[in-house]
């Protein structure tokens, strides 16, 4: 008889046993006996790449980010890792780790897996920013949120959210919007003032108060790389978003913004579907994730023709 599996981020989960073997390469090794399978948990390297793909692409508009981060290193980043869990060989659930941003980001659907990932985090608290972010299928942060509470880290900020997408052929007529464009370094000033803006609403915090330098370097990466959208006149700002990640089955957007002076006009839903329209010259789906609690924004996707994807998540952390 099979003994049914550890739930998801409770306590007597079994220990790790650690052992190295390959070029950076790092293996947790877990049996859980009574003929259950064991898992793995591996950091992945250049050689685990279409695993990791074949993984991803079981829901490539879900996983879009990811997919896009991994192509973009070919898994050669060793600041930056990825980690895996598998059953039998094969991944059964994923993590990205950004050394630098902070970002958390698991996925998939294998509890057990999704556990063993976050004690590896658990295990690697000490050597990981300061400022945290689990983001994810609500699910999989659910798996984390408990493991890491056992290791000392409490949440500054918890967000339940949707996970939204827009297929191609699916979006709503709209009157088109040829002076949206991307961001310029001379933008440098409105990107700065509204990006803090969006994340006061957003997030809570000020990021020109609590993290002052980092925030003002990721405006100018704002201006250089094109991955910030504006709709401007001569009154200033009236859209603004951001192309997170682009790949061929699907474009991520986030930090959709209009000033609060001139919401109700009609301005986000222009400017966000001119958005769409464009990637949609470069891919099959338009996504993105949303606070439940933003009832004008769920409505503005809703008439657009956005629709549900899974329930999302994200918890901020602040270690001090």
């Amino acid at each position: 008889m099979r003994r049914p599996e550890p739930e998801c981020g409770k306590a007597g989960l079994p220990d790790f046993v650690f052992a190295r073997g390959g070029r950076r390469k790092e293996r947790f090794r877990v049996a859980l006996g009574f003929g259950a399978s064991s898992i793995t948990v591996d950091r992945l390297g250049p050689a685990d790449l279409v695993d990791l793909f074949a993984f991803l692409d079981e829901d490539p508009v879900l996983h879009v980010y990811l997919t896009a981060l991994a192509a973009r290193d070919a898994l050669a980043r060793p600041n930056d890792p990825f980690w895996a869990a598998r059953r039998e060989g094969r991944i059964v659930a994923a993590m990205y780790v950004g050394s630098v941003s902070g970002a958390l980001l698991p996925a998939g659907d294998d509890e057990d897996g999704l556990s063993r990932l976050a004690a590896t985090v658990a295990s690697r608290v000490e050597i990981l920013p300061r400022r945290l972010q689990l983001i994810g299928s609500r699910a999989a942060v659910e798996c984390f949120a408990p493991v890491l509470h056992a290791a000392g880290l409490r949440p500054r900020l918890r967000r339940a959210q949707r996970y939204l997408a827009l297929e191609r052929g699916a979006l709503r007529p709209f009157e088109r919007v040829p002076e949206l464009r991307t961001a310029r370094p001379d933008d440098l000033p409105l990107l700065y003032q509204s990006g803090a803006e969006l994340r006061i609403e957003e997030l809570e915090e000020d990021p020109r108060i609590t993290d002052g330098a980092a925030y003002a370097r990721r405006v100018e990466e704002e201006g250089r790389d094109q991955h910030t959208w504006l709709w401007l006149d001569r009154e200033g700002l009236r859209f603004r978003a951001s192309v997170s990640a682009v790949t061929a089955d699907a474009a991520q957007i986030s930090g959709v913004f209009t000033p609060a002076a001139r919401r109700r006009r009609g301005f986000a839903a222009r400017g966000l579907s001119e958005l769409c329209l464009r990637m949609f010259e470069r891919c099959q789906a338009v996504c993105l994730f949303v606070n439940e609690i933003n009832q004008p924004a769920l409505a503005l996707y809703d008439a657009m023709g956005f629709r549900k994807r899974a329930d999302w998540g994200s918890i901020f952390y602040d270690r001090r």
